[in-house]
């Protein structure tokens, strides 16, 4: 039989997939087999391949290769974790990345398929052409958004609902926004907010953005919020901003200051902070409060004081490390509970659910690739349309 049959596996693929894989659920057995494979000591099955494959979470064809290949997306490069250097990305990021890619890819087929225009937005704004105020404003103009679009009727929306407004905006503009808190529908492979939050993937046809759901709701809308100044200003990253963190690139500090802008307009905020200081509130107190007036978490909102010369540098670190605590203390894994249907229509952009349908009723796209794209199947895939209206 097929699965019986040994496999030789050279050395440089070995230490290849041990070095990019999750070794978390190796063996010591496993580690031995490795190493008699390694040595030559004998050869593995192609069960024993499949395992080993679903183990360290690569591609079951990387075994069968003649060399190493570079599997990291290109975006890899421009990762900014606070800087940081990082050398292994987790399978779990390559993996999203690779998904959102084809999603991505297939958005992009599908625009030129059917005539559509290049959107202009995409890299309007190079770093050094504007500054975050006039950048707000063209964002704004082309999501429809005025400054204080999260007040209905004097009281700030729910930051579910902002997230959902603003999403909602970006769809109709052709920006592909999807969310997960783990790898497809695999509740074993969560992902992690602390390697990446979010990430922005340009095109002139098919901008995208990936959310991390295991972030909370407020740094959910502020990561969304920055990763569409990156659409305008035209770089792809892995985004993935510490609380007390001030980057020092350029592009970051651009897009940093328009989501605040976006978030907490400045003017709006210098009105309501005033107002608090002439009824002798606390300057902590106010930034509390105020996180409750904007769609922004104290550290957001501490961070337009400090900016403001309105609270030292002590006070919005205090308050930076509290919400961090807080953050750590979270449930890391976020909520992949509830209806099956509504998590996952809640994942999808829904405007490429609706150009994925009608191109599945014209014959352009294969059922199996609408499965492949939606992680869905032949029972569920009209299920979740169903779910998300879309007919």
């Amino acid at each position: 039989m097929v699965a019986s049959v040994r496999v030789p596996v050279d050395v440089s693929i070995w230490d290849w997939v041990t070095r990019i894989g999750f070794l978390g659920s190796l063996t010591p057995d496993d580690h031995r087999n490795i190493e008699r494979w390694r040595a030559g000591e004998s050869a593995p099955t192609v069960n024993q391949l499949s395992r080993f494959s679903r183990k360290l979470r690569v591609p079951f064809g990387y075994f069968f290769l003649d060399e190493p290949i570079e599997d990291t997306p290109p975006v890899f490069a421009h990762r900014t974790i606070a800087n940081a250097s990082i050398t292994k990305p987790s399978r779990e990021l390559v993996d999203t990345l690779t998904d959102m890619q084809t999603v991505q890819d297939w958005v992009r087929q599908d625009a030129l398929e059917t005539g559509l225009e290049r959107l202009p937005f995409v890299g309007s704004c190079p770093v050094g052409s504007v500054d975050a105020a006039m950048l707000t404003q063209r964002i704004r103009q082309m999501l429809g958004l005025s400054p204080d679009w999260f007040d209905r009727k004097g009281r700030r929306l729910p930051i579910e609902e902002a997230f959902a407004l603003l999403r909602k905006r970006c769809e109709d503009a052709r920006v592909v926004v999807m969310l997960n808190g783990i790898v497809g529908d695999n509740t074993h492979r969560p992902l992690d907010a602390r390697e990446f939050r979010a990430f922005a993937l340009i095109d002139e046809y098919a901008p995208l953005v990936f959310i991390n759901r295991t972030d909370s709701h407020c740094g959910q809308l502020f990561s969304l919020a920055h990763e569409i100044a990156h659409i305008w200003v035209g770089v792809e990253e892995i985004y993935n901003d510490v609380y007390h963190y001030t980057s020092n690139v350029p592009v970051e500090v651009l897009c940093n200051a328009v989501a605040a802008e976006l978030l907490v307009p400045r003017e709006l905020f210098s009105v309501r902070w005033q107002r608090a200081m002439n009824d002798d509130a606390d300057a902590r107190e106010t930034v509390m409060n105020l996180a409750k007036e904007f769609p922004a978490s104290p550290v957001v909102i501490a961070r337009r004081a400090l900016d403001g010369k309105l609270i030292s540098e002590e006070m919005y670190r205090n308050i930076a490390d509290e919400s961090l605590r807080q953050w750590e203390q979270r449930d890391a894994h976020g909520s992949t509970g509830g209806d099956y249907y509504n998590t996952k229509q809640s994942r999808l952009d829904h405007r490429f659910a609706e150009r994925l349908a009608a191109s599945v009723s014209e014959g352009r796209t294969s059922y199996v690739d609408a499965y492949r794209l939606t992680g869905s199947n032949r029972k569920t895939f009209p299920r979740i349309l169903e779910s998300m209206g879309v007919r």
